[in-house]
Order: structure tokens, then sequence, then C-alpha cells
């Protein structure tokens, strides 16, 4: 059995409709975004967002307003196809 190695390259947006697409699919997507873990998990057209171990910053929030929930003052459709953030996890 071959091992394979986790490679954040493999998982990054490439542009933000890729993104949107694939969080209105209800697909869920964890990240780090300066040293936080942060996931966001959609379901009937809501989204919610939290801090991995922590609690729930967001609940039953609209696509636009996830992409423009900020992050250390930064909104989410300005940093998640860039290289500032890691995407740690890709769930369909």
């Amino acid at each position: 059995m071959e091992n394979h190695k986790y490679n954040p390259e493999d998982h990054k947006f490439e542009t933000l409709g890729e993104f949107k697409f694939y969080l209105s699919c209800g697909a869920n997507v964890g990240f780090e975004y300066k040293g936080v873990e942060y996931g966001i998990e959609g379901h009937n057209n809501q989204f919610d967002i939290w801090i991995y171990d922590k609690a729930v910053i967001a609940k039953d929030i609209t696509l636009e307003q996830t992409l423009d929930f900020e992050f250390d003052g930064v909104k989410l459709r300005d940093f998640i196809t860039t290289d500032d953030v890691i995407i740690i996890e890709r769930i369909m």
C-alpha cells in the first residue's frame, strides 16, 4: 500500500467562483488562516463558521454573508484563494 502525503497545494481554490460553487454544493471546508484553524459547513443554503475545538462564530448565514465574514479584519473572499490560507480539509 502506497503512503500519500497531504499536499495543501492540491486542495487550494484557484478562483473565488470555484470556492463559491464548492460551498453551494453543500461541501465543507477547513482552513488555517494566520495560525487559526476554521471550518465552514453548509446546510439548506445556510452556513456555519467555527474555530476548530472552540466555538461557532457564525450560524445560519447566507453564502454572501459567509464570503463577507471577516477573519482578523479581512473578508473571506479576499484571502481564500491566496497563499495566506492553507486548505486543510475539503469534504463533499
